[in-house]
């Protein structure tokens, strides 16, 4: 006799049933099965191939011959049917078709006559337009010659303006010789040079004075803002800038050079000491943040620099590096004992975890030594729901008990005479 055999799971798939059917088939005693020393179910694959081929197959039954001829009959209906349906809508679209060409044939003489129409009022319209085009010829020729003189001399006069004048101010400009220009006429011809120089002389004369004084002071704010630290912020040059910008806008017009950068330095001088106490705070952060020991993370960090910016905040803006050192060092000492007291808090953490899980391994050994010892029945042994009330128990008592200092053999201890108590 074959001892082949398949599990539980094979079984039930060979015979299209669920498990606990198959398990049912089994106890009833359906097919040949047996259990292995472990106490799983396996079936004969002998006795399953069995019960298999003894599943009833359908036949299938011929057609008589008297059902085969009134299905060839009523096929042969259907067939005639199609075909006078067929011949019904053929004709149905030959008279559509007919309609429709005699439509189109319509609207094609109708459309024949409009056009024809179209083209009489046309003509009409073309003759009024050329009697109007006549006398509008005359008069566009006046302005052309007009608009010709003036586009000619707006041009020369745009020419002859400075690129330095601003957007607004060659607008100003161009506006007033416009104005000057609509006022003549092309036998003003000879005369133009003159006027529009003048006109263009006498608006720019005070623009070229405030640019040459606008052109002083920005030189005094360039050589000012150029005493600037290498490592000075765009923010601390822009203050700077306006500090001087606002500086200077007080001074009165007719000031001398040298007035002019006195004041755009001492404009500056307030910005580039708050330059260098803010280099040497940075300095001080980074040495206090260098100071801190391994395992310090981004908001150890982040504390650090927020006390220390806090401190430094506090301290006179003369004060030297030595000094600012000595105020952060208490902070910076705070904070390594700080980030040194939680690596260790951590370490026992995972000291814990780890014995923890060691003692739960040592629930199903402990377990087994018991079973040999004849302290356990073989029942209580492999009972999986013994064994894990016993586990979440030493989970429980360990988590209790367990600082994370303890060695494994005091756990593995612990956890025995947890399991001896419990089971007494």
């Amino acid at each position: 006799m074959s001892t082949e055999s398949y599990s539980v799971s094979q079984a039930a798939r060979a015979l299209g049933v669920s498990i606990p059917t198959l398990k049912r088939m089994a106890a009833d005693g359906e097919f040949q099965s047996f259990r292995t020393p472990g106490g799983h179910l396996r079936i004969l694959a002998e006795s399953l191939q069995s019960l298999r081929e003894n599943k009833k197959t359908r036949t299938v039954r011929e057609p008589s011959p008297v059902l085969a001829n009134r299905r060839e009959r009523v096929e042969e209906l259907a067939l005639q049917a199609q075909e006078l349906r067929a011949k019904r809508d053929l004709t149905k679209l030959e008279a559509e078709e007919e309609a429709e060409a005699r439509r189109r044939d319509e609207e094609a003489e109708a459309e024949q006559r409009a056009i024809e129409r179209e083209t009489e009022a046309a003509r009409l319209r073309r003759e009024r337009l050329r009697l109007q085009e006549a006398r509008e010829r005359e008069r566009r020729e006046s302005e052309r010659r007009l608009a010709a003189f003036r586009c000619n001399w707006l041009n020369k006069a745009t020419e002859s303006l400075p690129d330095w004048l601003s957007p607004a101010q060659r607008k100003e400009a161009l506006a007033a010789l416009e104005t000057e220009i609509a006022k003549r006429q092309p036998d003003d011809e000879p005369i133009m040079p003159r006027l529009l120089a003048e006109t263009a002389a006498a608006l720019i004369a005070p623009w070229q004075a405030e640019r040459e004084a606008q052109e002083e002071r920005e030189r005094a704010t360039r050589q000012a803002l150029s005493a600037l630290s290498a490592f000075t912020t765009d923010a601390e040059r822009a203050r700077a800038a306006a500090s001087v910008r606002k500086a200077l806008e007080n001074l009165p017009c007719n000031v001398e050079a040298f007035e002019i950068r006195a004041a755009a330095e001492d404009a500056v001088r307030p910005v580039r000491q708050a330059v260098g106490k803010r280099l040497l705070d940075e300095r001080l952060i980074a040495w206090a943040i260098g100071e801190l020991p391994w395992g310090s993370n981004d908001q150890d960090r982040a504390r650090l620099h927020r006390e220390c910016a806090a401190i430094l905040a506090e301290s006179p803006e003369d004060v030297s590096e030595a000094e600012a050192r000595e105020e952060l060092e208490d902070t910076v000492r705070d904070a390594c004992e700080a980030i040194e007291e939680r690596r260790a808090s951590a370490q026992r953490k995972r000291q814990k975890a780890q014995l923890i899980d060691h003692g739960l391994t040592q629930v199903s050994w402990y377990l087994m030594r018991l079973k040999n010892d004849g302290e356990i029945s073989e029942e209580d042994y492999w009972d999986s729901a013994l064994t894990a009330q016993l586990k979440q128990l030493v989970r429980n008592e360990l988590e209790r008990e367990l600082s994370g200092n303890e060695g494994t053999k005091e756990v593995e201890e612990l956890v025995h005479e947890i399991i001896d108590e419990e089971l007494k």
